[in-house]
């Protein structure tokens, strides 16, 4: 399998366990979808950004910061919590896969290389929970949601690992997830950003 594949698969895989934890009504799942994929692709991005700026600048640039802070410390007490987590592993795994697509970020030391993993993975955990949990405002969007129902049928895939019911989301293509990450990934370039909530 592909790079690019994978990551659309793990970055599925993470909306749906998200979404499937909401609570949400059923057209409320299919129209969230897309809406939380596109939060994990910004937030994975912008990690990863702040791992590579770490990795490569100035480590008193605004830019490298937040991560080189995160490196500074052993007390994560979040990171047991987040492989516990449904979505733990392929958090991590999407991490992984960032981190080795990157020449900045792929020759990094072990212990670098498995900070930045926990450093992405929390940012995708918590983006993707808080952006499945946001309703969508006005009338019902039933119409809509129906509307791409048989593609959102074969997005969602079997059911999830463990032998838990797949939930459906919104019919997000491949390529669509592509230029969600790409599109995230120029409107991060070069941009400071908070680090991700530790907690």
């Amino acid at each position: 399998m592909s790079r690019d594949r994978l990551i659309n698969d793990l970055t599925e895989q993470i909306a749906r366990t998200a979404i499937r934890s909401a609570n949400l009504s059923a057209e409320d799942r299919m129209l969230a979808g897309t809406r939380v994929q596109r939060a994990i692709a910004v937030e994975a991005t912008g990690a990863h950004h702040d791992v590579a700026w770490a990795a490569v600048g100035d480590q008193d640039d605004p830019r490298a910061e937040n991560f080189a802070a995160y490196t500074a410390t052993n007390d994560r007490p979040h990171v047991a919590q987040d492989r516990a987590r449904p979505e733990g592993a392929a958090a991590r795994d999407l991490a992984a896969e960032l981190l080795a697509a990157d020449t900045r970020t792929n020759t990094m030391d072990e212990r670098t290389t498995e900070y930045a993993k926990d450093y992405i993975a929390h940012a995708v955990i918590f983006a993707a929970e808080a952006e499945a949990k946001k309703l969508p405002s006005g009338p019902s969007q039933a119409p809509a949601a129906s509307k791409g129902a048989a593609l959102a049928a074969g997005s969602a895939g079997g059911a999830a690992a463990g032998g838990a019911e797949a939930t459906p989301v919104g019919p997000v293509l491949p390529t669509e997830v592509d230029s969600i990450f790409n599109a995230a990934a120029a409107a991060r370039r070069m941009q400071p950003r908070p680090g991700p909530s530790i907690g």
